[in-house]
């Protein structure tokens, strides 16, 4: 059967109209934007998760569209590389992106260029009002289209960015997702100038401070598959520990370190504090097989384990297997890295070497040093930048003034990269040089 449709009222030309966008805070204004979706929008009301917006446009008073705005969807692939962000990152800074969860414009006072002009109207308010009702600046937007049935162009009018398509799966109750086999496009659209870089800052701006949560260091970084890989990397260490402290298996203690470590973890009980709230699966994953007897769910080692693990395990062979695990799960590094080393519990158990992204401070390799840190770090850092599974192509590697040397920035040069050396007094002649070539200029002061 074919459905009918009543003709559209012919339009006339005259001065435009003035749009208004408004927010919906009374439960009656609610209900005026739910009616009309279920009226009139295709997948209906929906339902909005986290902080939520409704914005109703008028146009001299009269209700002509209807967007409701509520939060991200946890993990988009492609969203989550454009914004370049890792997953502790997006857990914690998540709220800085809100969806656009439902757009209407109402076919009673539908025309050309109305839908472009009304979403138009809405983000540029959308920041301001947001802020002034949840206490805090979202930085993206996000928002889908069934390629099937729309071709996205008031997202091409209003500058959005199509970022690529979903993996087609619908959530199904609460935490389930079940494959409708109908990917949709992802578009994003920046609310602020350079929003993904503020978004991966290491400190957001003052007014979107308040969309960071505090307990997003505590989610795993790596996914359940990946814990897997994570407790096989570490099979071959030697395990240091008595017959009668071996409660729990050496790699699933050494995967929890490593995670630590991957959370941006300080210390001992930072490690310790960030993974003890790691869920069942995430446990199970990591090689963890001991069970409380009465409610049967697996356990975490003490603090006084990890501790004690950290002092007697070989350094040497732990940042190696971590090192192999990172490169091998990690492909091309980042563009930007930092070589830098730190002494572990005040020098006695030694110094960690780390290459670490500039953004998060996430490690990407890491080995150990013993002896004076003028002497152990530069050579042994050389040696981390050497080491054949460390790759350097296309990646600007900085230090401090201490790895000032030629040996070192040849290794670089020679993997593909570049580097941003810093020069003081500890190389005089260096310094003398650079002072001279810049004698004269802006850079030199």
């Amino acid at each position: 059967m074919v459905k009918k449709h009543e003709p559209r009222p012919e339009f006339r030309s005259g001065p435009p109209k003035a749009i208004e966008v408004k927010v919906a805070h009374s439960a009656a204004e609610w209900r005026q934007a739910k009616t009309a979706l279920r009226r009139e929008h295709g997948l209906g009301t929906g339902r909005e998760a986290g902080d939520r917006l409704c914005q109703l446009v008028k146009e001299d008073g009269r209700l002509v569209a209807v967007l409701v705005w509520c939060a991200a969807a946890w993990h988009l692939k492609a969203r989550d590389e454009t914004v370049g962000w890792d997953a502790v990152t997006r857990s914690k800074r998540l709220k800085l992106v809100v969806q656009l969860r439902r757009f209407l414009v109402l076919e009673a006072t539908r025309r050309p260029n109305l839908a472009s002009q009304c979403l138009g109207a809405g983000l540029r308010e959308l920041v301001s009002q947001w802020e002034s009702q949840h206490r805090y600046r979202p930085l993206l937007a996000e928002s889908f289209s069934d390629p099937e049935s729309h071709a996205g162009t008031v997202y091409k009018a209003t500058n959005w960015e199509q970022a690529g398509l979903s993996k087609g799966y619908s959530q199904d109750h609460t935490d389930f997702y079940v494959p409708n086999g109908r990917p949709k496009k992802l578009w994003l659209k920046e609310l602020a100038p350079k929003a993904c870089a503020l978004m991966c800052a290491r400190e957001l701006p003052a007014a979107c401070q308040g969309a960071e949560g505090e307990g997003g260091g505590v989610r795993s970084p790596l996914k359940v598959s990946q814990l897997g890989s994570l407790r096989e990397a570490f099979r071959r260490v030697a395990d240091p520990r008595s017959a009668t402290s071996r409660r729990h298996p050496l790699a699933a203690m050494l995967g929890l370190i490593a995670l630590g470590l991957l959370m941006g973890a300080r210390d001992v009980l930072d490690i310790w504090r960030k993974v003890a709230c790691l869920s069942q699966s995430q446990r199970a994953a990591l090689g963890l097989c001991v069970r409380d007897k009465q409610s049967g769910r697996l356990t975490m080692p003490g603090y006084d384990a990890l501790n004690d693990l950290v002092g007697a395990i070989d350094p040497v062979a732990y940042a190696q297997a971590l090192t192999a695990f990172l490169q091998t799960h990690a492909g091309l590094l980042p563009r930007s890295l930092a070589l830098d080393g730190k002494s572990v519990g005040n020098g006695r158990c030694g110094m960690i070497i780390t290459l670490c992204r500039h953004e998060d401070g996430r490690p990407v390799a890491m080995t150990v040093a013993r002896g004076k840190k003028e002497d152990c770090e530069v050579s042994e850092g050389r040696a981390l930048l050497a080491h054949p599974q460390v790759q350097l192509a296309n990646a600007l590697v900085t230090a401090d003034p201490l790895h000032n040397k030629a040996d070192t920035a040849r290794v670089i040069v020679e993997k593909g990269g570049d580097y941003l050396i810093g020069t003081k007094a500890n190389t005089s002649k260096r310094l003398a040089a650079a002072a001279q070539a810049l004698k004269g200029t802006p850079l030199l002061y």
